[in-house]
């Protein structure tokens, strides 16, 4: 009896292992897969901000097509914007409208995997710095001038956002807005906030899975990292203390990191990228003056 009791008990642990292990394969998969077909893009469209762009686009190294809306500068400079995870175009109208106001030429970009473009993998900005890299030429194929570019980043676009600018000395100043200071740290946070399963032991799983399907490593993403690089690229940093997407330590991090003129606004009680919403007017007025003191 002893025995069929050790044996049952070994069955079941290798069907609670098993289940595990495929319960955290398919989150890890559902994570970094994002075809066209399961894409839910915005329904805001420029008309509705009065935003005088056009729909252009470029194509990356990896020949997929992405989607973009530009418009040309009235002062000389431009700001090249980048929404998030599983994000699109539509979630930065708002902030393109209030730079537009303000003269600055916009580039609204998106990337692999997101809006209506090519791709299904989302690298967390490892690949995807092709695709920042692709934007930036057709920008000074239309006359922008390097050092007369800024980039701002919501979430996962903010963390791009730095590690591109720390590649490319040209960008001139970086606005980052709830982005995560690593994958690493914002693992926990952010498996629980698209999954629904507990960090733990989850997140350590799915991160491991995703590291095996993407044939990457989880420290590859690094913000921080990026931004130590930042020693003549301004920055501006926001991070809101009710953000329950990344850790809410991200933006402190961010902002200790960086080695070049550097600004962090803090507000308690913002959530994940709602300082456009919650504190528009005061949004408003910090972007445009600190791109107009590093642009202009």
């Amino acid at each position: 009896m002893l025995k069929w009791i050790k044996r049952l008990s070994l069955v079941a642990l290798a069907v609670l292992l098993s289940g595990f292990a495929w319960v955290t394969y398919d989150q890890a998969h559902n994570l970094i897969n994002h075809p066209k077909e399961v894409r839910e893009l915005g329904t805001k469209t420029p008309a509705d901000f009065d935003l005088a762009v056009h729909e252009v686009s470029v194509i990356n190294p990896q020949a997929m097509r992405l989607y973009g809306y530009y418009s040309a500068s009235e002062n000389g400079a431009y700001v090249m914007l980048q929404h998030g995870f599983k994000a699109d175009r539509s979630r930065l109208l708002e902030e393109a409208k209030i730079l537009q106001d303000a003269g600055y030429g916009i580039l609204v970009t998106s990337v692999r995997a997101h809006d209506k473009n090519d791709g299904q993998e989302i690298t967390f900005g490892v690949r995807e710095m092709e695709d920042l890299q692709a934007w930036y030429e057709y920008l000074l194929a239309q006359g922008a001038v390097p050092g007369k570019i800024a980039i701002l980043g919501n979430s996962m676009g903010a963390a791009m956002a730095i590690e591109y600018a720390s590649r490319n000395k040209d960008i001139a100043a970086v606005v980052s807005v709830s982005g995560f200071s690593s994958l690493q740290d914002t693992i926990d946070v952010s498996v629980e906030y698209f999954t629904g399963l507990p960090a733990f032991p989850f997140a350590p799983a799915i991160a491991t899975w995703a590291e095996v399907l993407l044939g990457m490593d989880v420290a590859q993403v690094d913000a921080t990292m990026a931004a130590a690089k930042l020693c003549h690229t301004p920055i501006l940093v926001m991070q809101g203390g009710a953000d329950t997407v990344v850790s809410v330590a991200s933006g402190q991090w961010i902002y200790d990191a960086a080695c070049g003129p550097k600004e962090l606004w803090f507000e308690e009680g913002i959530g994940h990228t709602k300082f456009d919403r919650d504190m528009p007017d005061e949004y408003a007025q910090r972007v445009t003056q600190f791109f107009a003191q590093h642009l202009l």
